[in-house]
């Protein structure tokens, strides 16, 4: 079986966003060695796929990947993210790598692909592995993307969220919420600044309103919901695989609400800002509300909500 070296996307929700892709390269006959951030290296684990870090320093990522080259015979590689700089890691790292002609980077490529014309992420990341293949002279096994991320969790991610539910009495029904999403967009926060209204109304319902911060972002969720049940963060793996057995996941357009996604929670996106028609949550259970320019009202959320929770009962 030929390896492929896959550069992924920095943040979290776009190397979610690059799971279909992954699998039309696998169904072709890769193994596929992915190569990114330290912390997306944890969505993949259930996938039994090589994943190797990145640290940031250019020059000792260089001298590890092109040390995992040498041990590959013509090694080939793959770019999802748009960059000048991951062009250039592969390059000096021996690797003949394959992307978007993006970021005036065609030279560093050995097949440029032309950029596609507007289109969500999901389609965008598809369209680079199906044009790869095809220009690697290798047929594509399926053309059909279907609305569905369907991310594997590894086992010790499944049982890790079940001790850890076991251990801080997680009630049987609970709605995630996320009330952060870092950095700006178009120079605009995120993040809608109402979830603490949505805590009694999740509780009228029975449900449970939980919180599981980022570790740098403990504080900021307390603020930012007080009245819900804040727990200690835990890890990636563990969070995507406890998403998935909730009643509900609330999320602002952020790496949680793609982690629902993927994993098939029933969601609410809240967006005040993204563009939902690129990077809307790739979940046909995932309900969106606001637009881009403007956030809603509580209670159009919390009629979302209801509407959710109704069509996946």
């Amino acid at each position: 079986m030929a390896i492929l070296f896959v550069r992924l996307p920095n943040h979290i929700g776009d190397a979610v966003m690059t799971m279909p892709a992954l699998n039309l390269l696998e169904a072709a006959g890769f193994q596929l060695y992915l190569v990114g951030k330290p912390f997306v290296g944890q969505l993949f684990e259930g996938t039994n796929r090589r994943f190797d870090p990145i640290e940031g320093n250019l020059l000792d990522d260089i001298k590890r990947i092109r040390e995992l080259a040498a041990t590959v015979e013509r090694p080939r590689g793959l770019l999802m993210p748009n960059s000048l700089g991951s062009a250039l890691l592969f390059k000096m790292a021996g690797i003949s790598c394959t992307g978007l002609a993006t970021d005036g980077r065609s030279l560093l490529l050995e097949h440029a692909i032309p950029e596609p014309p507007r289109m969500h992420e999901v389609e965008r990341f598809w369209y680079v592995a199906y044009e790869a293949l095809k220009s690697w002279g290798i047929k594509p096994p399926y053309s059909k993307l279907t609305k569905r991320i369907n991310m594997k969790l590894a086992k010790r991610n499944e049982a890790g969220a079940r001790n850890l539910a076991e251990k801080i009495h997680l009630p049987s029904r609970y709605a995630i919420l996320a009330p952060i999403a870092k950095g700006r967009h178009e120079g605009k926060e995120k993040y809608w600044k109402h979830f603490n209204e949505l805590v009694k109304p999740l509780r009228d319902r029975g449900i449970e309103p939980v919180v599981f911060p980022a570790a740098d972002e403990a504080e900021v969720s307390r603020l930012a919901a007080p009245d819900a049940t804040i727990y200690e963060p835990t890890s990636l793996g563990n969070f995507a695989a406890l998403c998935s057995k909730a009643a509900i996941v609330i999320a602002n357009d952020s790496g949680v609400s793609h982690i629902a996604a993927a994993v098939g929670a029933p969601q609410v996106t809240i967006v005040g800002v993204t563009d939902i028609d690129r990077t809307s949550p790739w979940n046909d259970k995932n309900i969106i509300v606001g637009r881009k320019g403007r956030w809603p009202e509580v209670d159009e959320v919390i009629t979302a909500i209801d509407d959710c929770l109704k069509a996946n009962r």
